[in-house]
């Protein structure tokens, strides 16, 4: 067991928005690649589709509370005498996570609102579409999607291995800061 005496640790709900976001992210990513296999024109394709969108709209309007969160929420300093360069390395992929958040909702929305869809919100209602149907427009859009949800894909990666790091090889608390109080 770790000494995370002393450590720091996130508000709750910063750790609160944080597993709701890490859990939607990780559906979204699993859903994405799912559904790309479905055949075009089936009724599966368009629920699939359809619920992905629902949850990115969900998921969108959680990041951008969790960014304005943790805009006017400091995070706890690391511990003293933590490497320049760890430091710098959790900012840097703390910041590129924020980013690829936005990123990603923004560019999956704007493209569904250059098509003849828009997105069907849980079957509720109808958002979009709204702008004129552009395959071209769709397309660079869905280009930034795709190429935003790789780039994620790799950046939770490198997150998940270092908060591994932190439990298993450097065992300095850094990890225990994030779970919820009872998981130390």
């Amino acid at each position: 067991m770790a000494n995370n005496i002393g450590v720091q640790r996130y508000d709750k709900v910063a750790m609160t928005l944080h597993w709701i976001v890490a859990i939607g992210v990780f559906v979204m990513v699993g859903l994405g690649w799912y559904m790309t296999d479905i055949p075009r024109g089936t009724p599966d394709r368009a629920f699939f589709y359809n619920l992905h969108k629902s949850i990115g709209v969900t998921l969108a309007i959680i990041v951008l509370i969790r960014v304005a969160w943790r805009w006017t929420h400091d995070p706890p300093p690391l511990p003293q005498g933590t490497a320049s360069w760890v430091v710098s390395g959790a900012k840097l992929s703390h910041g590129l996570l924020y980013a690829l958040l936005v990123l990603m909702p923004v560019a999956g929305f704007t493209a569904s609102n250059f098509t003849k869809y828009g997105v069907t919100y849980f079957g509720l209602f109808k958002i979009g579409p709204f702008f004129a149907e552009s395959k071209a427009l769709y397309e660079l859009f869905q280009g930034i999607h795709h190429a935003g949800a790789d780039v994620l894909v790799i950046v939770l990666a490198v997150h998940i291995a270092a908060a591994l790091k932190h439990l298993l090889i450097d065992k300095d608390g850094v990890f225990y800061r994030i779970l919820p109080r009872g998981s130390s």
